[in-house]
């Protein structure tokens, strides 16, 4: 317990429930639950998101993809949003923005709505920008996600008549 204290305050690695999660590799071993996921790179995901907001513009039909990084993107800006983030619909919803939530299966470790459902939902929309979370970004392959119904969300979401998207903060491997 000691060598994980030790490294945790070095930033070698996070303390989390049951043991510790590398910030180092590119690599992990189980999906790292939002809450745990909400502690790291803060700044970074504050200042991709800062970012990402000034491309919204007044009358943007937008897609909100649910994960850490994305939700710093929610702020009150003059548009439509749809999500599969239960806690991005809220917070829109709370702040008065006008805001639509996929249907499906609620995943706990991610608060992201996916399956046929909301892949149906989907379907149903064209939006003007867009803008996704991944676990990891390879060269070749793009954004990464461990879990198969997510990341059936995420790409048929990006095919959508998106002009911008971001990726979060996650380290290219």
């Amino acid at each position: 317990r000691r060598d994980l204290s030790q490294l945790a305050q070095m930033g070698k690695l996070k303390k989390i429930y049951g043991g510790a999660a590398s910030l180092e590799t590119g690599y992990q071993t189980r999906e790292i639950r939002v809450e745990e996921r909400q502690e790291l790179y803060v700044e970074e995901k504050k200042q991709i998101a800062k970012y990402a907001a000034s491309l919204i513009e007044p009358g943007d039909f937008v897609y909100v993809d649910a994960g850490s990084s994305t939700e710093y993107l929610v702020e009150e800006r003059d548009a439509s949003y749809v999500t599969n983030s239960m806690s991005h619909a809220l917070k829109l919803a709370g702040r008065g923005m006008k805001v639509s939530i996929l249907g499906g299966n609620v995943k706990g470790t991610t608060e992201a709505v996916v399956g046929a459902d909301a892949m149906e939902t989907l379907r149903r929309y064209h939006f003007t920008r867009g803008f996704w979370g991944a676990d990891g970004i390879r060269k070749k392959e793009g954004c990464t996600t461990p879990e198969m119904e997510e990341a059936a969300v995420k790409r048929l979401s990006m095919k959508l008549d998106m002009a911008f998207f971001f990726c979060g903060s996650a380290k290219i491997i």
